[in-house]
């Protein structure tokens, strides 16, 4: 029997409230009646459910710079751990694709114009995650010293978000071929371009160096605590330069390419990172069912879309055979039991993971084979 990995619970939790809060943003995109999108309260559900995009890449880069601070030295060899890791992002990068495949049917599929196949080639957050982590290790292989990394990796963080207003959402077809440029703007309907969501990987990725070097000065509570109040910040900085009348920026929309508005939602990250911790401290909640679904995020993160977006009936999904004709207390129930059949996926997953990693494999590559086969008979 395999032995658990060794797991920093904190970022578990963090990673997993996200995908729990992530599937309720999706059911109520999905199926919330439209006209209860008008009252008063709705604004902060949105605000509240626009954190959980930056905490997951947040904490994907924090915990590729923790672990690549222990392999560091294999990276640089280029011995199989390198292959390994560079191996799991393409993966992440290939579920991310296989989640936008238009028509899930070879032969439809090769019979599909150009123009149905937008859906596809736009940037989703999977494939935000797996570049900016191929990027970091770019980073890792390039730089090679470990005191120039923190540098690079700020530079390049604020060269992603101060970049984004200039960017976000004009038309680089001309510079780039769409599949490429979808990567860098929005213009052509990609949720999660580079600039500015690949700036969260990189900020965690600077907050995870940054507790490396702190840890040794100042102890793990004081770090943290240093972390919450860099958190607040974050957030107030930014709203107090909001009454500063010039900007240097081009016209951009605040909510998707401001620096500042970044910055805010990156200080609550930092807060939500070090109160987690906190709370791991008191609590030692590291087999609670968050946690779980924490550790096994993509696999939570692909069921609960295929739930609500595959094409399971008739070759049409969830979200159009119901569509946005739920009420609240609709949705809550829809969301509450999305949650639980998520949490019982994940958690079965994980057991069967720790029992024996080479039947997890069998099971994943069985599962594997049989949607294969679906894809290329129907």
């Amino acid at each position: 029997m395999n032995q658990p990995k060794q797991r920093f619970v904190y970022i578990d939790l963090l990673r997993g409230w996200a995908v729990l809060v992530m599937i309720e943003v999706h059911v109520v995109n999905a199926f919330l009646l439209p006209e209860v999108r008008e009252a008063a309260w709705f604004p902060i559900v949105n605000f509240i459910n626009g954190l959980v995009a930056p905490s997951f890449l947040f904490v994907s880069g924090y915990a590729f710079v923790l672990v690549a601070q222990r392999k560091w030295d294999e990276y640089l060899r280029g011995t199989p751990v390198l292959w390994k890791q560079i191996g799991r992002m393409l993966q992440i990068l290939a579920v991310g694709y296989a989640l936008h495949i238009p028509v899930f049917s070879f032969s439809a599929l090769s019979q599909l114009p150009w123009e149905g196949w937008s859906m596809f080639l736009n940037v989703d957050v999977l494939h935000a995650i797996a570049v900016s982590l191929l990027v970091l290790l770019g980073l890792v292989l390039v730089i090679r010293d470990r005191k120039r990394f923190l540098p690079g990796m700020t530079v390049l963080a604020l060269a992603v978000i101060y970049g984004t207003p200039y960017v976000y959402d004009r038309n680089i077809d001309h510079l780039l071929p769409v599949p490429l440029a979808n990567y860098f703007t929005a213009a052509h309907g990609s949720l999660f371009p580079l600039l500015p969501w690949m700036g969260f990987v990189l900020c965690g990725g600077v907050t995870a160096q940054l507790t490396v070097v702190w840890k040794e000065r100042l102890g793990d509570r004081k770090m943290f605590f240093s972390i919450l109040m860099a958190g607040m910040l974050f957030i107030g900085i930014p709203l107090l330069m909001d009454f500063i009348p010039y900007s240097f920026l081009p016209a951009h929309e605040y909510g998707r390419a401001n620096p500042g508005f970044f910055f805010i939602r990156l200080g609550i990250v930092l807060m939500l990172l070090s109160v987690l911790w906190f709370w791991e401290q008191r609590y030692r909640s590291g087999n609670s069912m968050v946690s779980v679904v924490g550790s096994e995020s993509l696999v939570a993160y692909a069921g609960h879309l295929l739930v609500i977006y595959g094409e399971f009936f008739n070759n049409r999904s969830a979200n159009v055979l119901i569509g946005q004709t739920r009420t609240i207390t609709e949705v809550i129930g829809m969301t509450i039991v999305l949650i639980a059949a998520t949490i019982a996926v994940s958690y079965v997953w994980h057991r069967i993971k720790n029992w024996s990693m080479f039947y997890a494999r069998v099971l994943m590559m069985s599962i594997l084979i049989v949607v294969l086969i679906f894809f290329f008979i129907q």
